[in-house]
């Protein structure tokens, strides 16, 4: 009998929801002066955010300059947001269009298919992103699909955003997103079940 990896969606639903709520708590105390406000914004994504850039660049210094120029940029500029979508959704948007800004600069007009390996110092991260068993599976698993569709699990299933969030980080219609989606996850079920086991969403 095969193993299954799950990831529950009404848990990951109202888990979020709640950090949503939190984030707009603090994002209200910032606009009204709070600095520890946005310390607190900046302490519950940043590890996420570095590992969502380091995803696009292939770069964990990088990624970690990209993370900080994101929150800086909502620091000076902190009446652009709205609360049309939540906090988290803003922030990554800023980070991947910043991401794909370094790449186009760069002249790296080719993700890489095989992360990097992780340097004893950042493996920190790593563990601290990757939590337990089953995601560790999935990170192993997920090098070996297309970027979108890395990215479109991480958004979706990992992260728990919704589609319409997501679709607006990846610069997606909601249409488009849930091809996307769909096509990802039938990818990463046929990996999984390669390693013999099955991922179910």
């Amino acid at each position: 009998m095969k193993d299954a990896v799950y990831i529950t969606s009404e848990h990951n639903s109202i888990h979020e929801e709640q950090k949503a709520k939190k984030d707009k708590e603090y994002y209200e105390a910032f606009i009204h002066g709070d600095k520890k406000a946005f310390e607190m914004l900046v302490i519950e994504h940043k590890d996420h955010l570095i590992y969502f850039i380091q995803k696009i660049v292939q770069d964990i210094m990088i990624a970690e300059d990209l993370a900080q120029d994101a929150f800086v940029e909502i620091l000076v500029h902190k009446e652009r947001y709205h609360y049309q979508v939540s906090f988290k959704t803003y922030l990554y948007t800023i980070a991947r269009n910043k991401a794909v800004d370094y790449i186009r600069k760069n002249q790296r007009l080719k993700f890489v298919d095989e992360l990097p390996e992780l340097a004893n110092e950042e493996a920190g991260l790593e563990q601290r992103v990757i939590k337990d068993d089953e995601e560790r599976l999935l990170y192993h698993t997920m090098k070996n699909l297309k970027e979108e569709y890395r990215l479109a699990i991480m958004l979706i299933d990992l992260e728990g955003l919704s589609y319409a969030e997501a679709a607006k980080v990846l610069d997606k219609s909601d249409a488009q997103m849930k091809i996307l989606v769909y096509r990802a996850r039938k990818s990463l079920a046929k990996l999984m079940e390669r390693e013999g086991f099955t991922y179910e969403k």
